[in-house]
C-alpha cells in the first residue's frame, strides 16, 4: 500500500504513534536513571558523584554502536531493525536489575544504551520518511511531548517503585515492556523499504557524503555543545537537589511530576509556531531561559520551595529547545540519507551526553555527608554553552535555505 505524506492528521499515523509510545518507555528507562542516584548510593554503594559514569557510558556504547552501523541502517526495512535492537535493549535492562556492584550495573546499562542508538536512528528516520515538511514541527513536538510523559507518568512511578519497594524493579519493568514494544512493532508496525529502491549513489557513502556538508557539519556542532551543556547539569541535579539543597526524597515523584505536566502543554503550542516560521526565533529563546533557570537553581542557591516552578520552568524550556532544534535539522538529508543522518545525529548526541557526564564526574568533588562540590562552576560551563548553541544555528543554518517544495521529498512509499 502506498501512503503519501498528505494525511490531515500527520499524528494519526501508525508510525507516528509507535514512535510515540516507544519514546515514552525508552526515555522512561534511561531518565529513572538519574533521580534513582541516591537510592544507589544506599543500596550499592554508588558514589553520587559518579552518577555520570553511568549515564556516560550508555551514551558513549550507543554512539560507538550507532556510528559503526550509520552507513548500513539505510540498507535495510527500517520495521525489521526496529524490532530487534527493541528486543535486545529490553533483555539487557533486565539484566541490570540483578546487578550487585556500581561496576556491574554500570556495564549492563551501557550494553541497553549501545542498542538504544540504533533503534531511536531508525525510529526517527521512519518518522521523518511519513511526514511532509510543513507538519514536521508538529510531529517532533508530539514525539518531544514524549519526554514530558515519561517525566509525568514513567519517572515518577519510578521513584514510588524503588521507595516503597527497590530499585531493581523498575529496570525489570522497563526491560519487560521494551520486549512487548518489540512485539507489537512486529505485529502492527509498518514494513518501510521505500528507502531502499530507489538505485540512489549517495546510498552507498551516506555518511561520507553528509559530513561533506558544511551545514550538516555545524548543525551536529551545535546539537553536540547543546547536548553537553544538558547532561553537564542532568546528571547530577537529583542527589544535588537532595544532598545540597535539602530536597525531600518523597518529593521527587512530584517535582517530575510538576515538570512533566508544564511541558508537555507548552509543547502544543511550540509546535505550532514552529509550523508557522518561528523556529530559530523560538531556539534563541528557549534556550535564554533554559540559562536562566541554571542560574537560579545552581549559582543563586534558592529556597526548596521554589524549586517546583524553577525544575519544571527547565524542563519545559530544555524540551522545547530540543524539539525545536532536532525540527530545524531534519530538513537536511534526503530520503535515502535519513537513517544515516539521524544516526550520525545520534552518534554526536551520545558522544556528547557521555562525555558531559564523565567531565562533570571528574569535575565534582563530594563531602562525607555526600555533599556535591563545584555544581555552580558546571553550572556556568553549561550556560555559556547553551546560549552559544541557537547563536551558531540561526548563523550559519538558515532554516528557509533547507526547505524544499519538491514533490519527490514530500511523498514517500510505505509498503505494508
Amino acid at each position: 500500500m502506498t501512503t503519501e505524506n498528505t494525511a490531515v492528521n500527520p499524528t494519526s499515523n501508525w508510525v507516528v504513534r509507535l514512535a510515540f509510545l516507544i519514546n515514552i518507555i525508552s526515555l522512561g528507562g534511561f531518565m529513572m536513571v538519574v533521580p534513582l542516584g541516591p537510592d544507589l548510593v544506599e543500596s550499592i554503594d554508588f558514589n553520587p558523584a559518579h552518577i555520570g559514569y553511568l549515564i556516560g557510558g550508555a551514551m558513549f556504547g550507543s554512539a560507538l554502536l550507532t556510528w559503526l552501523l550509520a552507513d548500513q541502517l539505510d540498507k535495510y526495512d527500517r520495521k525489521s531493525i526496529l524490532v530487534l535492537f527493541l528486543l535486545l535493549r529490553g533483555l539487557c535492562l533486565i539484566a541490570c536489575g540483578f546487578a550487585s556492584s556500581p561496576l556491574a550495573l554500570i556495564i549492563l546499562f551501557t550494553l541497553s544504551g549501545s542498542f538504544t542508538g540504533p533503534a531511536s536512528s531508525v525510529l526517527m528516520a521512519a518518522v521523518i520518511d511519513v511526514t511532509p515538511p510543513p507538519n514536521r514541527g508538529r510531529v517532533m513536538a508530539f514525539i518531544g511531548s514524549a519526554f514530558s510523559i515519561a517525566a509525568i507518568l514513567m519517572v515518577p512511578l519510578s521513584l514510588l517503585v524503588s521507595l516503597y519497594f527497590s530499585w531493581q524493579i523498575n529496570f525489570w519493568i522497563f526491560g519487560g515492556l521494551g520486549i512487548v514494544l518489540a512485539v507489537l512493532c512486529a505485529l502492527i508496525f509498518p514494513s518501510m523499504t521505500a528507502h531502499i529502491q530507489s538505485e540512489n549513489v549517495a546510498k552507498q557513502k551516506a555518511v561520507s557524503l553528509l559530513l561533506s556538508q558544511s551545514k550538516v557539519k555545524i548543525a551536529l556542532f551545535v546539537i553536540a555543545i547543546q547536548i553537553l551543556a544538558h547532561f553537564l547539569i542532568i546528571s547530577n541535579f537529583s542527589a544535588y537537589f537532595q544532598f545540597n539543597l535539602g530536597f525531600p526524597r518523597e518529593d521527587m515523584s512530584t517535582l517530575y511530576f510538576g515538570g512533566g505536566i508544564a511541558s508537555f502543554i507548552i509543547l502544543q503550542f511550540t509546535g505550532k509556531l514552529f509550523d508557522k516560521g518561528v523556529r530559530h526565533q523560538l531556539h534563541l529563546v528557549s534556550a535564554l531561559m533554559v540559562a536562566l533557570t541554571l542560574y537560579l537553581i545552581f549559582i543563586a542557591t534558592p529556597q526548596v520551595n521554589t524549586l517546583f516552578i524553577l525544575f519544571a520552568l527547565m524542563m519545559t524550556v530544555s524540551t522545547v529547545r530540543m524539539s525545536v532544534t532536532t525540527s530545524i535539522i531534519s530538513h537536511l538529508p534526503a530520503p535515502p540519507q535519513r537513517a544515516a543522518f539521524m544516526s550520525i545525529n545520534n552518534s554526536v548526541s551520545n558522544v556528547a551526553s557521555g562525555a558531559a557526564g564523565f567531565l562533570s564526574a571528574a569535575l565534582l568533588t563530594t563531602t562525607v555527608d555526600n555533599k556535591i562540590i563545584g555544581m555552580d562552576w558546571v553550572a556556568v560551563i553549561s550556560i555559556v554553552l547553551t546560549i552559544a548553541a541557537p547563536i551558531i544555528l540561526w548563523r550559519w543554518v538558515n532554516h528557509e535555505s533547507l526547505v524544499t517544495n519538491s514533490p519527490n521529498q514530500s511523498a514517500n512509499t510505505v509498503k505494508n
